[in-house]
């Protein structure tokens, strides 16, 4: 398990940290139009007069695209894989891919969210391979 420094939660942030811990992965949706936004914002979009809602998602996705970082941040072993998921629910999403060789991955495969624990109090969403079910 790598160890990091503790998260940094405000206000805005504080639901979706609290979900992760959960197993739970959050996504904000404009209650008014249904646009899906990712990252987290005190504001709609589509409407910079509308607070968005903290949704549940089913944390399904396809891989947008993707990068092998075969060296970066110390604290994590290399290489790793960065990749821009795209969620069924639309929005895309920054994380990595765990579970599979580099030279499984492909663009548009199917993922779905898993959850490692950093430290005691944090986790963080990750993908791993889905079969077509």
């Amino acid at each position: 398990m790598t160890t990091f420094s503790p998260v940094v939660t405000d206000a805005l942030s504080a639901p979706w940290w609290a979900a992760l811990r959960e197993g739970r992965l959050l996504v904000q949706h404009n209650p008014v139009s249904g646009a899906w936004q990712w990252y987290p914002r005190d504001h709609c979009l589509d409407d910079l007069s509308i607070q968005p809602e903290w949704v549940q998602v089913c944390g399904h996705g396809k891989v947008f695209t993707y990068s092998v970082i075969h060296r970066g941040h110390s604290r994590l072993d290399a290489p790793y894989v960065c990749a821009l998921v795209e969620l069924e629910e639309g929005p895309l999403m920054l994380s990595q891919l765990h579970g599979m060789a580099v030279d499984e991955i492909t663009i548009g495969m199917n993922v779905s969210v898993a959850f490692i624990e950093t430290d005691s109090a944090t986790s963080l969403p990750v993908f791993r391979p889905r079969s077509h079910s």
